[in-house]
């Protein structure tokens, strides 16, 4: 069974489907003191696992996990929404949810280095800079001008360009993407604007470029607002961007119900991978979970995930090492990434 909440409004029901089964029940939020959640020990069968999600397409995994494999496994999910990747990484922190999305950023690091009982046991959504990094129409009317204009872009030293957050992995790919023409964080001027909000930026100028996640630079190319001057690669693998996390404590002491949870999610990965992020049945999931019209969403440049649920650790200390020079992290020595992302459960779940 799935049940979906909201963080929110703690007593307000949006929403309960299951395979084979609706059922709809009153108070089914997460827990406002934080109270464990699921079966204690290895029982697994019947247990409840909390997931805090964001209403995204990059979340799609975690819908897929919830509706089509959760029963499959024998586990009840109790879908949560909140509002930001700090929310998620703050609840699954404090035992408020027992598992979430994270972008990889600065506070799931800071959270580690403090002993927190919170790690990356999975990787959520993969991509590519050269999906998310777009210019605005100012500087450039086509993808041919984008091109042009991004082969080289010191002459934009100073201008303003925009990540949606501090942080966070968005920030990071614009690094990534202003490295590539020339500049260096420290030459333009930063923004933080919501994905929504730096599409009227990108059209009237107010910003030269930004990182923009789907649909939203989509919707941006199609109103002419802003283009994309790279195609995405098909020659190399995606970048990580999101992960799921576990509150430890609660993995430990529910060690079969987080393996079931993370078997029912690498079955939602296989699916993905097997069959497209823009498949009718994911479409409508997408749409049902965020609102987001499906015709925009299969336009738009897809997300990836592997079936293996592998991850590159040189592109995860890549991340380290630029929050780093950023100064958002709370530590001045890199932690190995084997101590931010614990894969235990993750195999265990492989291996069944």
């Amino acid at each position: 069974m799935m049940i979906r909440t909201t963080a929110h409004h703690p007593h307000r029901l949006i929403v309960a489907t299951g395979v084979g089964a609706a059922l709809v029940l009153a108070g089914c939020a997460a827990d406002p003191e934080g109270g464990g959640g699921g079966d204690t020990g290895d029982g697994g069968d019947g247990g409840t696992i909390r997931v805090a999600y964001l209403a995204t397409g990059s979340a799609l995994p975690l819908f897929v996990a919830a509706e089509k494999y959760a029963d499959e496994v024998g586990i009840d999910v109790e879908m949560i929404e909140v509002a930001s990747g700090n929310e998620s990484i703050t609840g699954v922190a404090t035992g408020q949810y027992d598992a979430g999305f994270a972008g990889i950023g600065s506070a799931a690091y800071n959270a580690v280095d403090e002993g927190l009982p919170v790690q990356y046991v999975a990787p959520m959504h993969s991509g590519y800079v050269e999906d998310y990094f777009i210019l605005s129409s100012e500087l450039a009317g086509s993808e041919e001008e984008a091109a042009a204009v991004a082969e080289d872009m010191t002459a934009l030293e100073g201008e303003t360009f925009a990540a949606n957050a501090p942080g966070v992995v968005t920030e990071a790919l614009l690094g990534f993407a202003l490295e590539r023409g020339g500049l260096t964080m420290d030459q333009v001027a930063l923004e933080y604007i919501p994905f929504p909000d730096q599409v009227p930026a990108l059209a009237n100028g107010g910003i030269a470029g930004g990182i923009l996640s789907e649909p939203f630079p989509t919707q941006a190319e199609q109103n002419g607002s802003g283009y994309r001057p790279w195609a995405t690669p098909t020659d190399e693998p995606p970048l990580p961007f999101t992960g799921i996390i576990y509150n430890t404590d609660w993995a430990e002491e529910n060690s079969q119900l987080a393996e079931d949870y993370m078997r029912a999610y690498a079955m939602g990965a296989e699916d993905l991978e097997q069959n497209g992020w823009d498949t009718d049945e994911m479409l409508s999931l997408v749409e049902e979970y965020t609102g987001a019209d499906p015709e925009i969403i299969a336009a738009a440049r897809q997300h990836h995930i592997s079936s293996d649920l592998s991850v590159d650790f040189d592109v995860l200390l890549r991340y380290q090492e630029f929050f780093m020079e950023q100064g958002s992290l709370n530590y001045d020595e890199i932690i190995p990434e084997e101590e931010i992302w614990n894969f235990s459960w993750r195999d265990a779940a492989l291996e069944n």
